[in-house]
C-alpha cells in the first residue's frame, strides 16, 4: 500500500512541487470538511494537488455526506487517495468512487504467497534467498512486511559479495522472538488493552519454539522470557528516542537521519510514541528490568510475573 501510494505521488508531483501541493490528513484527527477543502483548492505552481487521507476507515459515517457531494463533482486537478485497513463506512460509497476513480484492495499476504514475496524482494536487491532462509524469516519475523523488509536488508548486507543468502546469513541478524509479536504486544499495552496484551503474552509463552535450527542436537529455547523482556525494554527505549527526536526536530525525515533508522521502522515507532508518555516509557523500562531480576532470582512463577508485568504496563503512571 505504501509503495503504491508513493508511486502515485511521484507520478503526480515533482520534488519541488510537493512542498505546496502535498497534504496528508488522518481520518481520525481531521474532519471531512478540512479534507474536501484541501481537495478543492487549486494547485500552486503545479499541474496537480495530491491529498492523502490515512486511517480513512476511522471517519465518522455520519460525516460522509461531505465526500458524497464532492464525488459528484471532484476536482480534476486533485489526486485524492484514501488509505484504509478496511472498507468500513465507505462500503456504500464504493460504486460512486469507482465512477470517478479506482478502488484497489491489497489482501494480507500469507503462506507461500508471502514466501514468494520474500524471494521477489531479495531478487530486486540482486540476490537470491534459499528456501530454508525464507522459511526462517517467516518463522521468526512473522508476516509484517515492514519488519520483513528490514530483515531482508540486514541479510543482504550480511551476505556480502555472495549472490545467495543462506540460513547462516540470517541467524544472528534476526531476533529469535518475532519482532511483530513484540510490536503487537507493546501496541496493545500502549492502548491499555489488557485482554489483547495478555492474549499475545499467552501465545508467546505457550509456543516456546523460537529456535529454527533443524540440525540434529540443535538447542531449542524453551524459555522465551529473557529475550522477550529484553526486546520489550528495547522497544520502549526506541520509542523514547523517537519521541525525543521528534520534539527536537522538524519532521520524521530529519529524525530518521539522526537515529539512523529505516523509514518503515520509524513510521511504526512514531505511531506507538503517540500512545505513551515519557513517564510511562521510563516506568516500562524499569518494570521490565525489575521483572527480569525477579525471574532470575526465582521470586515466583515466571508466567505470573510476566502477567503482572503486562497488567502493570497497561495501567501506566500518569506524567
Amino acid at each position: 500500500m505504501e509503495e503504491e501510494i508513493q508511486s502515485l505521488l511521484d507520478r503526480t508531483l515533482g520534488p519541488k512541487e510537493k512542498a505546496l501541493n502535498y497534504h496528508v490528513f488522518s481520518g481520525e484527527e481531521h474532519t471531512p470538511q478540512e479534507i474536501v477543502e484541501a481537495a478543492q483548492t487549486l494547485p500552486m505552481f503545479a499541474k496537480y494537488r495530491f491529498v492523502l487521507v490515512k486511517e480513512a476507515e476511522k471517519i465518522d459515517p455520519e460525516n460522509l455526506e461531505v465526500f458524497r457531494r464532492y464525488l459528484e463533482n471532484p476536482s480534476p486537478v486533485t489526486s485524492l487517495v484514501l488509505r484504509a485497513q478496511a472498507v468500513g463506512p465507505w462500503k456504500g460509497l464504493l460504486p460512486r468512487i469507482e465512477k470517478v476513480g479506482k478502488v484497489v484492495e491489497h489482501s494480507r499476504l500469507k503462506g507461500r504467497a508471502l514466501a514468494s514475496w520474500i524471494r521477489s524482494r531479495m531478487a530486486e536487491k540482486g540476490k537470491t534467498i534459499s528456501e530454508e532462509g525464507a522459511d526462517y524469516l517467516l518463522e521468526v519475523v512473522g508476516d509484517n512486511l515492514y519488519h520483513l523488509e528490514n530483515a531482508l536488508e540486514k541479510a543482504f548486507l550480511s551476505a556480502g559479495t555472495r549472490t545467495t543468502v543462506e540460513l547462516s546469513d540470517l541467524e544472528g541478524t534476526v531476533a529469535d522472538v518475532k519482532m511483530s509479536t513484540v510490536f503487537e504486544l507493546t501496541d496493545a499495552i500502549g492502548r491499555q488493552d489488557v485482554a489483547k496484551a495478555l492474549g499475545i503474552l499467552e501465545k508467546v509463552m505457550s509456543s516456546k519454539a523460537v529456535s529454527f535450527r533443524r540440525e540434529e542436537g540443535a538447542s531449542k529455547m524453551d524459555d522465551p522470557v529473557p529475550i522477550l523482556l529484553s526486546m520489550m525494554a528495547r522497544q520502549y527505549r526506541m520509542i523514547w528516542k523517537v519521541k525525543e527526536e521528534l520534539s527536537d526536530r522538524q519532521g520524521a525525515a530529519e529524525a530518521a537521519r539522526a537515529l539512523k533508522m529505516s523509514p518503515w521502522i520509524l513510521r511504526n515507532l512514531i505511531a506507538q510514541s503517540k500512545k505513551f508518555t515519557q513517564s510511562s516509557l521510563r516506568s516500562g523500562i524499569l518494570r521490565c528490568h525489575q521483572t527480569d531480576l525477579a525471574v532470575k532470582r526465582g521470586r515466583g512463577p515466571k508466567e505470573l510475573l510476566m502477567e503482572k508485568l503486562v497488567i502493570d504496563l497497561c495501567h501506566p503512571q500518569k506524567g
